[in-house]
């Protein structure tokens, strides 16, 4: 029998009412998706993006894009700072007068704070992404609670910043985990386009993923932890730009002032 992926993220969905999905990176529907395939022999590929709806009065948003209406795009970066990495990015950006929104690792900060605070200062917006990157819905709520905290008191203690915005890893979160990011006025944001730049698939394969996907208010996830992410951003940007759209940090591409300092 034929399973198809629309099948099985049903399925998914059925089994696990409360989880919220990114992308593709989703490892663990993946890895059911990968035994499905080998059993029915459907196309193999990652999951498609999906997204379970809050439940109607929550007020909470899993932002996947921003408003369509204008050619802005946020692009994003995930899993930094790296030296080696980031900086280059940084490079880029700064030669083109544009901004991203990076989503570090707590960790990594500690790490590298004299990078993390270069970021700042070149004015691009600083994200949450936990302490150790962990897969926050295997997590008990006491953990979730210390990565995502851990995290916003070494930006505040290293950076003199307070984040606004919060994207979980490898984009699982569960709706019951929710109310912790909005207690702490922390947004949470998911993506709409992933070039799968993690896997490292070439940077034609970045470039080309990313220019062909793209769409007014779109959020782009990349990670600054590999060179071919860095040497990708050149003709990206530049592709980008041709096509009329301008990269800026997610605030802004929502409109919100939601920068703390």
């Amino acid at each position: 029998m034929s399973v198809t992926r629309g099948d099985f993220l049903k399925q998914l969905g059925k089994s696990l009412p409360g989880l919220v999905l990114g992308s593709g990176v989703a490892a663990a529907a993946q890895k059911v998706l990968g035994k499905v395939v080998a059993a029915s022999g459907a196309m193999e590929g990652p999951a498609a993006p999906v997204m379970t709806p809050v439940k109607p009065g929550a007020g909470i948003e899993f932002l996947k894009h921003g408003p369509p209406d204008r050619n802005q795009i946020a692009l994003t970066f995930d899993d930094g700072p790296t030296p080696g990495v980031t900086d280059l990015i940084l490079d880029e950006l700064k030669r083109r007068d544009l901004k991203a929104t990076f989503f570090m690792i707590g960790r990594h900060i500690a790490a590298a704070p004299k990078l993390a605070r270069r970021v700042l200062a070149e004015g691009h917006e600083i994200g949450n992404h936990t302490y150790t990157h962990p897969k926050l819905t295997t997590l008990p709520d006491t953990a979730v609670e210390a990565e995502i905290q851990k995290t916003q008191d070494i930006i505040a203690e290293t950076l003199n910043f307070r984040s606004a915005w919060f994207r979980p890893p490898y984009g699982l979160l569960r709706q019951n985990q929710a109310p912790m990011l909005k207690a702490k006025n922390l947004g949470i944001v998911l993506w709409n386009v992933d070039p799968g730049d993690w896997a490292q698939p070439g940077e034609a394969k970045i470039i080309g993923t990313i220019l062909a996907q793209i769409t007014p208010g779109a959020v782009i996830v990349c990670h600054d932890r590999h060179l071919q992410t860095a040497n990708s951003l050149p003709a990206m940007l530049d592709g980008l730009l041709a096509r009329g759209f301008k990269p800026v940090t997610i605030s802004t591409l929502l409109s919100q002032n939601r920068i703390l300092t």
